[in-house]
């Protein structure tokens, strides 16, 4: 005998059950696709914040690198300093062994008969030596005096001769005065460099 199967099933609870079936697929799909998105958005920021820290690492590098050239060309500068300090120091002991040179000389040709200098002296100002001189002598009259401030400023080695005191030294039976006046500054001249082709030892042309 047979039997007619006969489903009992209502139509809609089979369509709701399909549909729910259907959305639970679509959120699964859904969660899917969000999890690959995060995943990706994730590696694209690790990615990038990698490479940031990166490019932050290359300009610490490159700072300290500039820090260390800044410490380097302040040395640099700091010995440029000193050294032209120093050819500054030698440049004024030069001139003033020059000068002094030049002061014997000229006062030994300079000073009349009649006339004895006992010392000349100079002024310091600001921790060198200035300019102005005080020089002590003894004359047999006045007038001796007179003539050696009148021939003075006359070698170009001083000038302004101003009469500070004179008095009679009766043990010496002479005037002793005392003048100041000014010393007319003279650098040494500048060394010309030898010529290249002298150096190298090219002969000159005829």
């Amino acid at each position: 005998m047979n039997l007619i199967k006969v489903n009992l099933l209502p139509y809609r609870e089979m369509k709701e059950a399909a549909l729910k079936k259907h959305f639970q697929m679509i959120m699964a799909v859904g969660a899917i696709i969000g999890v690959v998105a995060a995943g990706l958005i994730y590696l694209t920021l690790s990615q990038m914040l990698e490479a940031q820290n990166q490019r932050n690492a290359t300009l610490e590098e490159g700072l300290a690198a500039l820090d260390k050239d800044l410490v380097a060309i302040k040395a640099l500068e700091q010995r440029k300093h000193d050294f032209l300090l120093r050819k500054s120091k030698v440049e004024e002991l030069d001139n003033k062994r020059f000068e002094g040179a030049r002061i014997i000389d000229s006062l030994n040709q300079l000073v009349p008969d009649g006339v004895y200098l006992l010392s000349l002296q100079g002024t310091y100002s600001g921790g060198s030596l200035s300019n102005d001189y005080t020089i002590t002598g003894r004359a047999l009259t006045e007038s001796k005096v007179a003539m050696f401030m009148e021939a003075l400023p006359s070698t170009g080695v001083f000038n302004n001769p101003i009469l500070g005191n004179i008095r009679q030294n009766e043990e010496a039976k002479a005037q002793e005065f005392t003048l100041n006046t000014k010393l007319i500054e003279q650098k040494l001249p500048a060394q010309k460099p030898a010529p290249a082709n002298a150096a190298s030892g090219v002969a000159q042309p005829q």
